[in-house]
């Protein structure tokens, strides 16, 4: 069973994905300091290895895909 905390950073990480679709959708992609800045803000931490565990989570649950440091792709959220 998920704690409490896990559900939560969840949500977070789905809330990032879904602000990068509205801005950019499948067409475009957004750039890896990007979302390692919204990742920031949404979670509020600074701690780097934070960070790169979330992107990683979020590439596992495929929400993103990382072609490189300029291009990452954001996969269409699921419907609600």
């Amino acid at each position: 069973m998920s704690s409490n905390s896990d559900l939560k950073n969840l949500k977070k990480r789905e809330k990032v994905q879904i602000h990068f679709w509205k801005q950019v959708g499948s067409v475009e992609h957004i750039s890896l300091p990007k979302l390692e800045d919204a990742i920031r803000k949404e979670f509020g931490v600074d701690d780097q290895r934070f960070v790169q565990t979330q992107i990683r989570l979020m590439e596992t649950e495929s929400r993103v895909k990382i072609q490189s440091n300029v291009k990452v792709w954001i996969k269409q959220p699921a419907e609600p």
